[in-house]
């Protein structure tokens, strides 16, 4: 048995403008303090992505997400800021298998950040080192601890007690148009006998 969640183009849309503005701390965990952020002493390394101006699907690979932004990374003590016009970031969401279960993760990657004031040989290192910090960052959702469960029936069923819900796997399916999450589980009983 398997469950399919599908998201479409417009509800994609819809729910990235709702993200969006959104500041990425690129900063290593131990640097930032309890609410995530960059501890004072320490210089700030973040990604500032705006509004999005286009959101593509791109069937097999991801959601490519178009938008202003303001990068922040610290050079020998200083921390200056750089608007880009146009980024193109690449979302990928990807189902992985962890010791606690099934993982929605979202890995994200710079494409493409046009930096008008520096030569393009300074920008690619930039984006090298913006997606290495964020390939260190994917967040997740673990879906196997979410959807599996025990369901009392309470005394109804002689001697069934509870239903069982397991998930035994998961997989996106990225189209032109939509964007699906499939869910397979398995259904089994708890008996008293």
């Amino acid at each position: 048995m398997w469950l399919e969640a599908i998201i479409s183009q417009e509800d994609l849309v819809q729910v990235l403008g709702e993200f969006l503005p959104v500041k990425i701390h690129l900063d290593q965990d131990k640097d930032n303090d309890a609410a995530g952020a960059p501890k004072k002493d320490e210089p700030e390394r973040s990604l500032h992505l705006l509004a999005p101006t286009q959101v593509i699907l791109v069937p097999g690979e991801g959601v490519r997400v178009i938008c202003p932004a303001v990068i922040t990374w610290s050079i020998v003590g200083m921390s200056p800021s750089m608007n880009i016009d146009a980024l193109q970031v690449m979302i990928r969401p990807e189902v992985a298998e962890k010791n606690k279960g099934y993982i929605l993760e979202f890995g994200m990657e710079v494409e493409v950040a046009d930096f008008h004031a520096l030569p393009a040989f300074i920008d690619e290192t930039i984006v090298k080192a913006v997606n290495a910090a964020l390939a260190t960052k994917k967040p997740g959702w673990n879906f196997t601890e979410t959807l599996t469960r025990t369901v009392g029936l309470g005394k109804l069923f002689d001697p069934v007690e509870a239903l069982k819900i397991d998930v035994q796997w998961g997989k996106t399916k990225i189209g032109e148009d939509t964007l699906g999450l499939v869910v397979s589980f398995k259904l089994g009983f708890v008996r008293a006998d």
